[in-house]
């Protein structure tokens, strides 16, 4: 008996050891990703500069995203300031306690508790969350830390319930429905889940899930009452994407289908791939091993898919993206985790090549990120920190110091990397989709208007939006105001350059 109690101890005390040393290389894998971004050029990627423009606004709705992400970058701004600090720092912590939170739910159901290191390692084999959410993505990071957040409230509530655990769990559905719509795919596959098993079936009949949907609802409250007036606009961008051009029936659901195995594949394909090798010897023994978790993680898989499957059949559907599975294949880790954990396997030929394969992504990552920019000027490829934003800011810096000036562009990315480079000078961009109200600005007697411009250095002119906006106003354009600007690429080859264009129009009181 005494030997038995000093084994289980030093297994706990195994355990825990490798969980500290897991969540301090994670740290360190965030922290050099931060650093590697403050190394680039300070000139925007696309959702970098979508959060620098809308960051002068607290507001219910912005665009065709939910915003909160944009309240976090705000809150963030609030704080410290807009920089490029700001907007990576934000990113990478919540990227960390997106991996934080998804540890938490592994250990929750696994037996050995070892294997929930198995599980978070499996994040960085899936590219849209190692990957593609440090490139250049927002909204998606923010689901990617809802639904670790769900899956530890989740799984915790069924497990072990308690006032806080559902308290936790409506809080963490609230925010991922206001971090992205498709996020309710993960909730709802839950809900079915459960419904479909008779053994945690009960859950359902529990007075504190009344708690969890009130904590929800009021999250979500703000929102919902903002988009029940701005559905259209806000829906018409999703809408395109996911739709085709109206074809025949079984032409978009042959579309539908494909695009979803492939997106599937996309997404979970290195996953699989990692885990069966990582597995080899047992790997027969994994595939048949079952618990009351595969079981219910498995139904939350085929329920959320199934879902998507009938979307597809009689929503029109027919173009799934991998990176639109993120809330519902992130539990794929987990899954594969809890098979090896039912196998009862010996876990260190496997856990040797998951760390393995984990160094070499915590390496390879960050040099793709630095090297992608920084040799530019030997491939010819130029990423959007390579573009030199930092110059036509300095260019048009005169401009807009001189007199309260409101800086416009077409797009968020220009208007974004303005913003950053120009503080405290207030910018728009004219990009608002059709049915939302533009974002109110300050009053101004200046307005400098800013577009990219023909290949040649020459402009054609005024842009129309930017013609209409001033009408609108009673000035009569002037395409004498228009001052074309070319700029070299920050590490770009000899020669190769940038064009930019900027009208300065002075309207007085």
């Amino acid at each position: 008996m005494l030997q038995q109690n000093r084994s289980a101890a030093y297994g706990i005390r195994l355990s825990s050891e490798r969980h500290v040393i897991l969540l301090a290389a994670i740290a360190i894998y965030f922290i050099t990703n931060f650093l590697v971004r403050m190394a680039l050029p300070v000139n925007l990627e696309l959702d970098e500069a979508e959060q620098s423009y809308f960051s002068q606004w607290l507001m219910a709705g912005y665009s065709s995203q939910p915003p909160l992400y944009n309240w976090l970058q705000y809150a963030t701004v609030q704080l410290f300031g807009l920089s490029l600090a700001s907007l990576s720092a934000l990113k990478n912590l919540i990227l960390f306690s997106a991996y934080l939170f998804y540890f938490l739910a592994a250990r929750e159901v696994m037996r050995d508790r070892q294997i929930a290191v198995v599980a978070v390692l499996g994040l960085l084999t899936i590219p849209q969350v190692a990957f593609e959410a440090q490139r250049d993505l927002s909204h998606t990071v923010a689901t990617i830390f809802t639904a670790s957040l769900f899956l530890y409230t989740f799984l915790r509530t069924v497990r072990r319930p308690s006032i806080s655990s559902f308290l936790l769990l409506g809080l963490a559905t609230g925010l991922g429905v206001i971090a992205k719509y498709n996020f309710v795919l993960l909730p709802a596959a839950a809900f079915l889940a459960i419904l479909s098993d008779a053994r945690w079936r009960p859950r359902l009949f529990d007075w504190r899930l009344l708690l969890a949907g009130a904590i929800a609802i009021v999250i979500v409250a703000p929102h919902a009452l903002w988009l029940v007036d701005h559905i259209s606009a806000a829906s018409a961008h999703t809408m395109r994407k996911l739709t085709g051009s109206g074809g025949a029936p079984a032409l978009t659901l042959l579309n539908g289908l494909g695009s979803l195995a492939l997106a599937s594949l996309g997404f979970g394909g290195l996953t699989l791939a990692v885990f069966s090798l990582a597995y080899r010897e047992r790997l027969p023994a994994i595939i048949r091993a079952r618990s009351d978790w595969t079981r219910l993680s498995g139904r939350i898989l085929i329920f959320a898919l199934g879902l998507i499957v009938l979307m597809i059949l009689f929503g029109g559907v027919e173009k799934v993206r991998d990176r639109w599975l993120t809330p519902i294949l992130i539990l794929l880790p987990i899954y594969f985790a809890l098979k090896i954990d039912a196998a009862a396997t010996n876990l260190h030929p496997g856990m040797r090549r998951i760390w393995g394969v984990a160094f070499t992504l915590m390496a390879l990552i960050p040099t793709l990120l630095l090297g992608r920019v920084a040799t530019a000027s030997l491939t010819g490829l130029y990423q959007y920190p390579n573009y030199p934003f930092i110059s036509m800011a300095e260019e048009v810096r005169p401009q807009v110091t001189s007199a309260p000036t409101l800086v416009i562009t077409l797009d968020t990315h220009m208007a974004g990397n303005l913003r950053l480079h120009l503080q405290p000078v207030p910018v728009l961009a004219l990009s608002t989709p059709a049915g939302l109200k533009p974002p109110p600005t300050p009053e101004h007697q200046r307005i400098l208007f800013a577009w990219r411009s023909a290949a040649d250095g020459t402009s054609a002119g005024l842009p129309q939006k930017f013609e209409q906006y001033l009408q609108e106003r009673g000035i009569t354009p002037d395409a004498s105001q228009i001052r074309a600007v070319t700029l070299p690429y920050t590490y770009g080859r000899a020669g190769d350059q940038y064009h930019f264009a900027y009208a300065v129009f002075d309207i007085g009181r």
